[in-house]
């Protein structure tokens, strides 16, 4: 419900804003006062975006070996366990024991995928604010120069159409990969 109302929120202030700024832009069509760009595609295809990724992504491969590694822990257990089970020379307290190990790994495989995807989303965050700061920033820059009065994230503000001189997003992704 809070979606919809906030999507709602969202088209009725652009409607708003065409309304009002509609005498604008009949008079100047070709340089609208409202810039959009799409920060997805600012970071993907920008060079410190991708840059990022990769550093993600190299965290992430780590991790996941360790994961796999447990994994096929689990699995060889499981495997014996069945196999002790279904051939009837173990006794019941050795089967006990078996399951009870089975399933503390399984326990804390678990708390550790818990921990592990927790740790990638602080990692992400932290590898991603100094990027967004510098977005934000450039998108601020690239609008004062261009007399806009209102950017908006495409997909975040919900943004259904925008005229092409109206896109910010390949200037962005310039003037990102200019500054150090």
């Amino acid at each position: 419900m809070r979606a919809f109302y906030r999507q709602f929120l969202v088209l009725v202030s652009a409607a708003a804003l065409t309304f009002v700024f509609s005498g604008a832009a009949l008079a100047q069509p070709s340089s609208p006062n409202i810039g959009v760009f799409d920060l997805q595609k600012v970071f993907a295809d920008s060079q410190k975006g991708k840059e990022v990724k990769k550093s993600l992504e190299a965290d992430f491969k780590k991790r996941q070996d360790d994961l796999k590694k447990k994994e096929d822990e689990i699995k060889k257990l499981s495997t014996e366990l069945r196999q002790l089970a279904s051939s009837g020379s173990a006794s019941n307290d050795d089967l006990r024991k078996k399951d009870e190990n089975l399933k503390n790994k399984v326990v804390a495989y678990q708390e550790q995928l818990g921990k592990y995807n927790e740790e990638m989303r602080k990692a992400e965050e932290q590898k991603m604010k100094p990027l967004m700061d510098n977005v934000v920033k450039v998108a601020g820059d690239l609008a004062k120069t261009r007399g806009y009065i209102l950017v908006l994230e495409t997909q975040r503000s919900g943004v259904v159409f925008a005229l092409e001189t109206m896109d910010m997003t390949t200037d962005i992704i310039k003037a990102v990969d200019r500054r150090k």
